[in-house]
């Protein structure tokens, strides 16, 4: 049976090197498809940067990625990453709907779904605030010329319009990025294992708050094979079985998860101790519109003593376009663009709604036309050509003339 081989990185922080050197060394021995990493990435390009980043500035250092950026040094292995809530935003705000960073580096933008040798990977970048999710973000023209730093954090915040395109998906994900965790997720795994070394997150968990809501819904109506987070600096996993129990808890609040930690069953448990820095976890379900379970998998940030990076097997669909095409090529998602378009038809009355109250499917059906038969070269995102990664505005002009038009 075919897999792919996805290595998966947590907080970066800016530790390229680090990270890379040691996708090297498994590299060479078994070959990774795919590097994902899950936020904090740090794309600093140059000083200027610095006003749009949540850094003080005794901490502020260019880091690795500008070498990579001028093609100093080159990815080892096809690497995707979304925006945590430690991002050069003045950079990334160039690229909303995603591009090349830098060679064999691909920015995945607010939200976004994508083939990958025939793995469907869906993403959200940045974390959750309940008081930015109904505001627009200010525009880079506005930000440049008045105050980054009076808007550096609320510019991480996840808004309604990066989501709501992934509401409306209704086909399978076999992979879902976000950079924090859903807040349903920590009730399926080992609470007690995760409070020996993160006990101030009992409060938060004992109220329901430890993550996103907006998320552990989407996780619920997604049902991906695979949710990958990062942000607390832990590792952590979990196993949400999507049963018809769970899916009345996702279609209620979230404060019918506010249970005492003693009466939660705990259905997970590791010893750190026994387990390798590096495990591969093998996937076996069989085809299906979505998944019947969902493994949830967080990782800690790029530190000696941590568990960062690990190593996913994916069934791939290997009838799909992306499978079939050399050079680890990607493409766009016909039915994420589809959403994209739908939402831009309806922003206006729905943009004060809570997300909660919105019938994605209902709105994605009857704005959708009939599916048709793709063709899969109108959505292949185009190879790498040099420097591409410094016309940050003509790959943003690319897709929106292409699809948003």
């Amino acid at each position: 049976m075919t897999k792919l081989r996805i290595a998966v990185q947590g907080c970066c922080h800016g530790q390229l090197n680090q990270i890379y050197k040691e996708v090297a060394r498994i590299n060479s021995k078994t070959p990774i498809d795919l590097l994902i990493i899950l936020g904090d990435f740090q794309s600093i390009r140059n000083a200027q940067d610095f006003k749009s980043i949540a850094i003080p500035p005794k901490y502020q250092k260019l880091g690795d990625f500008i070498s990579y950026y001028n093609n100093e040094i080159e990815a080892p292995v096809p690497t995707i990453f979304i925006g945590g809530n430690h991002e050069s935003m003045r950079h990334l705000m160039l690229l909303p709907h995603g591009g090349y960073v830098a060679k064999n580096i691909y920015y995945m933008g607010y939200s976004n779904v994508i083939w990958f040798k025939g793995v469907r990977i869906g993403s959200l970048s940045g974390i959750w605030k309940q008081w930015d999710f109904n505001k627009q973000r200010p525009s880079w023209n506005y930000l440049e010329k008045n105050n980054w730093k009076a808007n550096i954090r609320n510019l991480y915040h996840v808004r309604l319009s990066d989501i709501a395109p992934l509401f409306m998906i209704k086909h399978r994900l076999d992979i879902m990025l976000s950079h924090d965790w859903p807040n349903g997720v920590v009730y399926h795994g080992d609470i007690k294992h995760l409070l020996k070394f993160k006990p101030f997150f009992e409060q938060d968990i004992n109220k329901g708050e430890l993550g996103s809501p907006a998320t552990w819904q989407l996780l619920r109506d997604l049902r991906p094979l695979w949710w990958l987070s990062a942000h607390l600096h832990v590792r952590f996993l979990a196993s949400i079985k999507h049963n018809k129990r769970s899916s009345q808890l996702s279609n209620g609040s979230t404060s019918r998860m506010k249970k005492n930690l003693n009466e939660i069953d705990l259905d997970l448990s590791c010893d750190d101790d026994e387990k390798p820095d590096v495990l591969i976890n093998e996937e076996s379900d069989e085809p299906s519109l979505k998944y019947d379970e969902t493994r949830f998998l967080a990782l800690d940030k790029c530190l000696p003593r941590r568990r960062w990076l690990e190593i996913v097997e994916v069934e791939p669909d290997t009838s799909h376009a992306s499978w079939k095409v050399e050079n680890h090529r990607m493409f766009w998602d016909p039915e994420f663009i589809d959403n994209l378009i739908i939402w831009e038809k309806n922003k206006d009355s729905l943009s004060n709604k809570p997300f909660d109250s919105i019938n994605w499917m209902e709105l994605s059906q009857s704005d959708r036309t009939n599916e048709k038969k793709v063709d899969w070269e109108n959505y292949a995102i185009p190879e790498y050509t040099l420097d591409v990664q410094k016309d940050e505005i003509g790959q943003t002009k690319l897709f929106t003339s292409k699809f948003l038009a």
